[in-house]
């Protein structure tokens, strides 16, 4: 306000000296008057933002003021804890060292006692060193018997599995030439069937499923590397086809779950081996034979269950 109002005196001295000029000067001087007052229009704006600016600035001041109180406040909390846990450890160092001297004193107490204990200890430890040797000693002789005794056995089940493989083998061999004469007897029910006019007599097939049934069976309980199994079951198979192209199926149970639904008489065995709740037919007494899809003989079976 005191430039604007040293502008307006200056002003006012400039029009008196220059009232007696001449109208060219007055309107230079108008201009020039116009120009102050635009100079000083921007002063005072610029005074204006020097007030927020500064009226800004205070604020900053002041929430730093306050924010620096806090941190004092702060810093001397943390003084006052580091403070408290000074005097927590010195209070420690302290026990620690009345602890130690303690100990020391129990420490020599304790070696006296263990040096006493350690020549007893000693004593019993070479007594317990024999008698773990003769233990030992014991256990060996043991060991020795029984390895002795397991391979006469091991020698005796090799011997039997091999008798045991013999005989499969000699069963096989009587089963092949058996599966010879069926054969010859399969030829001469399909040269009979074909012509015959009349009902046929299935007492022949009957004898023939029974005994191809039995084969069967001796086989489900034989090793498969048994010589000359793989030949026989695939005889059994061939004999059954021939069966079934004159229109007789032997039906297949072997190993398989038995059903209440089916047709058959049942003989029911427990066995601990077979799946709990499950029922395997693991015997055929004597077969189910179907002749052109009608049942002429019933199946009696054998059930293990568990």
């Amino acid at each position: 306000m005191m430039k604007r109002l040293l502008l307006v005196v200056l002003l006012s001295m400039l029009i008196d000296s220059m009232s007696a000029q001449t109208s060219d000067s007055l309107t230079f001087l108008q201009h020039q008057i116009s120009a102050f007052e635009l100079q000083l229009r921007s002063i005072e704006q610029r005074d204006e933002t020097f007030n927020v600016q500064l009226k800004e600035l205070k604020s900053q001041v002041a929430r730093l003021s306050d924010e620096n109180s806090s941190l004092d406040d702060a810093l001397r909390q943390k003084q006052e804890s580091f403070d408290s846990l000074a005097r927590i450890v010195a209070n420690n160092s302290a026990n620690i060292k009345t602890t130690a001297d303690e100990l020391g004193v129990k420490i020599q107490t304790t070696d006296k006692a263990v040096s006493n204990n350690a020549n007893s200890i000693r004593t019993k430890t070479i007594w317990g060193a024999v008698a773990f040797m003769l233990a030992l000693l014991a256990s060996a002789m043991v060991w020795l018997l029984h390895m002795r005794a397991q391979k006469t056995s091991d020698d005796k089940i090799a011997l039997l599995k091999n008798q045991a493989d013999e005989l499969n083998e000699k069963i096989v061999g009587q089963f092949s030439d058996e599966m010879s004469e069926l054969q010859k007897l399969s030829d001469v029910l399909r040269n009979a069937g074909g012509n015959a006019l009349t009902e046929p007599d299935h007492s022949l097939v009957k004898t023939l499923a029974d005994r191809i049934t039995f084969m069967e069976m001796t086989l489900y309980r034989m090793d498969s590397s048994v010589k000359g199994h793989k030949q026989l079951s695939k005889s059994i198979a061939q004999m059954k086809d021939n069966l079934l192209a004159n229109g007789y199926e032997i039906v297949d149970m072997l190993g398989k779950e038995y059903d209440e639904g089916m047709k058959v008489t049942a003989n029911f065995n427990e066995d601990e081996n077979i799946e709990a709740g499950k029922q395997i037919i693991t015997g055929i007494v004597k077969p189910q034979i179907n002749y052109k899809g009608i049942m002429i003989q019933s199946a009696q079976i054998t059930v293990s269950q568990n």
